[in-house]
């Protein structure tokens, strides 16, 4: 008998088999061997061959909307200045430990100088006042009569086609009274395909004549200058509006006809079948739209950000647009309406939702852009001879500040633990971390509670990255290097080596300050320095190390 079947009636449990004895198809495949899976893991964890499938986003639900309304800023300040004390202690301490050690003192001075404005900003800062807010929907309601013109623009190079039909199909869906609303589809990829899903929405497709001047803000301009809506929304490619959006926003601006720009926060979900760089990069997001603008609001000085904003078209008129330059035009447009005495207002209700990069090339690329649109702005002498107010100029100065410090964070904190174990071991105790470990619980685990999204520690991963493309930014604009801009939905156009040379720097010193740290304790310990000493230096070096490995691996 060649094969043999036992048939049954699966309704009523029972099972179903078939055998056949010389079907060798059927033979189950051989088990790799552990090598091979410890291979086949890690080209799967770190050298992906195929792009992750993408998670197309919805618009906030109505729980989603009002998740940055509360702050709780005040816990989160206080434990944070709390941290901030205990650390510049153990920083001084070392400073101060011996002369050749001084030169320290430069960079923990400019550390303490950010953080002690940045607190300050927060901690008297004020919270949105959502009752008021409502009160102005009810005092200035949107409808056939009160609705001024509104032109929607959605810019687009190049994106995956299913992130525009998703976005077009959430567009389309804007409530507004009719014979107001027009949407402009902007194309710089001049694809058919976009061309034919615009036609299908029935919004106006174009593709400009100047392309590629400017990049994006070419495009806005070329598109502000052939329309003539008394109000303008802006969309990226990949955002997706509550159907509410323009109900939200148009009575800020009636109520106040000083108001140039309504911006609202860039909203990402985190979910489970995101890639590690698109949870940990949509959790990054939330401490900047729930505190940061809304503690700078309080001087008229949040910052606009593009897309999710509705713009008065009055107050840009006078210079053809948003601002005329190649990179984070958003920032400048904003700083220019206030400079010329409009405001730039944030209600940080969210009523849209984006899609972060899905890989670290793409996310690198986006934050190196948005630092040098605040390096280039704050290095301009424009800047300190503008009209802004002086606690204006602050909050300003505070991005500045935040992306210097967080660059230079990657090479001072590594250095004390291995000069001091180096050069004055009598110095050297296994309790000199406790200076560090407030901030470090601070970072890793407060923030797991303060959180809306899930904050686990693929954003420690993502900062890692964020530090090395702010120092690339910073350097860049002190050298007077361009930057190229790209979209960050167009993964091939991420491809620089920019990024590569930042892994180069990344290996580079993580070789140094892990073999520093093992030459330094293996010579200590032949000299009768107690193991114990030097375990707090071993584990924090070890972990820093965990910290960096995706951004040193990562190759997919």
């Amino acid at each position: 008998m060649s094969g043999a079947t036992l048939a049954g009636d699966p309704e009523k449990g029972d099972a179903i088999v078939t055998r056949e004895h010389n079907n060798l198809d059927n033979i189950p495949p051989k088990k790799p061997g552990i090598f091979r899976r410890i291979y086949l893991t890690f080209r799967r964890t770190y050298c992906p061959l195929e792009d992750p499938p993408l998670v197309l986003p919805s618009g906030p639900t109505d729980e989603e909307k009002y998740f940055y309304i509360h702050t709780n800023r005040i816990p989160l300040y206080i434990l944070g200045v709390l941290a901030f004390l205990s650390l510049s202690a153990g920083m001084w301490l070392f400073a101060l430990c011996s002369v050749i050690f001084s030169w320290f003192g430069f960079f923990v001075g400019l550390l303490q100088i950010y953080l002690l404005i940045s607190y300050f900003v927060g901690v008297i800062g004020k919270d949105f006042d959502l009752a008021s807010h409502d009160s102005l929907l009810e005092e200035f309601p949107v409808n056939e009569k009160t609705a001024p013109t509104v032109d929607i623009y959605l810019p687009c190079c190049k994106e995956p086609l299913e992130i525009l039909e998703n976005t077009y199909n959430h567009i389309s869906k804007l409530e507004y009274p009719k014979g107001k609303l027009q949407v402009h589809v902007m194309d710089d990829g001049n694809m058919e395909e976009v061309r034919l899903l615009a036609e299908r929405y029935g919004f106006h497709y174009s593709v400009r004549d100047d392309r590629p001047r400017l990049k994006k803000a070419g495009n806005l301009r070329w598109t502000f200058a052939r329309t003539s809506a008394d109000f303008f929304a802006i969309f990226d490619a990949d955002f997706c509006p509550r159907s509410d959006f323009l109900l939200e926003l148009m009575p800020e601006h009636l109520a106040d006809n000083k108001t140039a720009i309504v911006q609202t926060p860039q909203f990402f979900r985190v979910r489970e079948d995101q890639t590690w760089v698109e949870q940990g990069a949509g959790a990054t997001q939330e401490l900047f739209y729930r505190v940061v603008q809304v503690n700078r609001n309080k001087w008229g000085a949040s910052i606009c950000v593009g897309s999710n904003a509705m713009y008065r078209r009055e107050a840009l008129e006078p210079v053809g647009g948003t601002a005329e330059i190649g990179f984070s035009e958003d920032v400048h447009t904003g700083f220019g309406a206030v400079d010329r005495g409009w405001k730039v207002k944030y209600i940080p209700i969210c009523l849209a939702t984006g899609v972060c990069p899905d890989n670290p090339r793409a996310f690198f690329s986006q934050q190196m852009r948005w630092a040098r649109g605040s390096t280039t702005l704050l290095t301009n002498p424009h800047f300190w001879t503008s009209n802004l107010s002086l606690m204006q100029k602050v909050c300003y100065l505070c991005g500045l500040m935040y992306y210097s410090a967080i660059s230079l964070s990657i090479f001072i904190s590594p250095i004390p633990g291995i000069l001091l174990l180096w050069l004055r071991p009598e110095y050297f105790k296994y309790y000199n971390l406790a200076f560090a470990i407030p901030s470090i619980v601070y970072g890793l685990l407060l923030f797991r509670f303060w959180a809306k999204a899930k904050y686990g520690m693929n954003v420690q991963h993502i900062m890692v990255i964020q530090s090395y493309a702010y120092l690339t930014a910073i350097k860049d604009r002190l050298l007077g290097i361009n930057l190229h801009w790209v979209p960050s939905g167009d993964a091939k156009a991420h491809k620089n080596h920019k990024y590569r040379n930042m892994r180069i720097l990344c290996w580079t010193w993580t070789f140094f300050t892990l073999g520093g740290m093992i030459s330094a304790v293996v010579w200590r310990l032949t000299h009768d320095l107690p193991w114990y000493h030097t375990l707090p230096l071993i584990i924090l070096s070890v972990y820093n190390t965990y910290l960096a490995h995706y951004f040193l691996l990562y190759c997919g």
